[in-house]
């Protein structure tokens, strides 16, 4: 399996005139995981699957929990530094074609969205289904018309019902163009949401920055 700056991945080849797809799984998973998602919902697009750098429960994780299972902001923010070092050296040595679409699930919606956070034009939008802030008192960096689709579970077990809205919110402060909806399910992953997802690439125009990070 390839290797990158001690992240394992896996690589998908797609349309080159198709922005590329960053694929972040949940915690206990891992690079697998998403990739029937991604091969119904964008099946054209180049894929990066990528397995978070943390040994966690029998998978992977992109960042550690608490015993309390709150988030280590700590460990959240050392390891978002090497995921944006990560896709900054994929697009250098031309890995991907340039700045991804983030789609991250669970931990790795949280991770997603500590990227955007971080650096705004290191992605050219993200799907981040059951999402929880990782900073949610913090003023978001502008982000103007960045597309971002946000998806929650109505019966969702591991969120609060305001987790989703809060990321929505700061995500529209920030300027972003978020779409929101809420799925008929738990945690997991609804049959109707690879559709939604599909629609939602398919009528948003990613035509934003296009070049190395941090130049």
């Amino acid at each position: 399996m390839p290797d990158l700056q001690g992240f394992h991945y896996i690589a998908l080849a797609g349309d080159p005139r198709l922005p590329p797809l960053l694929l972040m799984h949940g915690s206990s998973m891992d690079e697998t995981e998403l990739i029937p998602l991604a091969a119904e919902a964008a099946p054209d697009h180049p894929v990066i699957s990528l397995r978070g750098g943390i040994a966690w429960e029998g998978g992977y994780a992109f960042f550690r929990r608490n015993s309390d299972r709150t988030l280590d902001v700590a460990d959240l923010a050392v390891q978002t530094e090497r995921i944006h070092s990560f896709l900054s050296t994929a697009i250098k040595t031309q890995l991907i074609s340039g700045p991804p679409i983030v789609l991250g699930f669970s931990n790795g919606a949280i991770m997603a969205a500590s990227l955007l956070m971080h650096d705004p034009a290191c992605a050219l939008g993200a799907v981040l289904i059951r999402p929880l802030s990782p900073a949610p008192d913090a003023a978001l960096p502008p982000m103007a018309a960045k597309p971002i689709l946000i998806l929650g579970g109505v019966d969702d077990d591991r969120r609060q019902p305001e987790d989703a809205a809060k990321s929505v919110q700061q995500f529209q402060a920030a300027g972003a163009k978020v779409e929101f909806q809420i799925s008929p399910t738990g945690h997991g992953l609804h049959e109707g949401e690879p559709g939604i997802i599909k629609r939602w690439l398919e009528t948003e125009t990613f035509s934003l920055v296009a070049e190395d990070l941090h130049r």
